[in-house]
């Protein structure tokens, strides 16, 4: 199940506060999908979530009109990209 939904990610996504990009994921995904999956299943049995996957970069994206406007920016998220799935 893991390695399948590594599978599905798209890689060009951006990498969260953890610095790990989908396109590393996807290269590895045979390694790492039973350690990932011990991860989750731990998680869900003892009710935590790493705190690292509760962190996240929040950047500006630009929408549209002049780029020297604060109210032509939305604040993004970049979280964790094993977190997601």
């Amino acid at each position: 199940m893991v390695a399948m939904k590594i599978r599905d990610m798209k890689d060009n996504k951006s990498p969260g506060v953890d610095g790990i990009p989908p396109k590393l994921l996807l290269e590895i995904v045979e390694q790492i999908s039973i350690p990932l999956a011990t991860v989750f299943n731990l998680s869900l049995e003892e009710g935590i979530v790493p705190l690292e996957w509760k962190e996240a970069n929040i950047i500006p994206l630009f929408k549209k009109g002049s780029r020297n406007k604060l109210e032509n920016y939305r604040p993004v998220s970049l979280t964790s990209v094993i977190c997601k799935y």
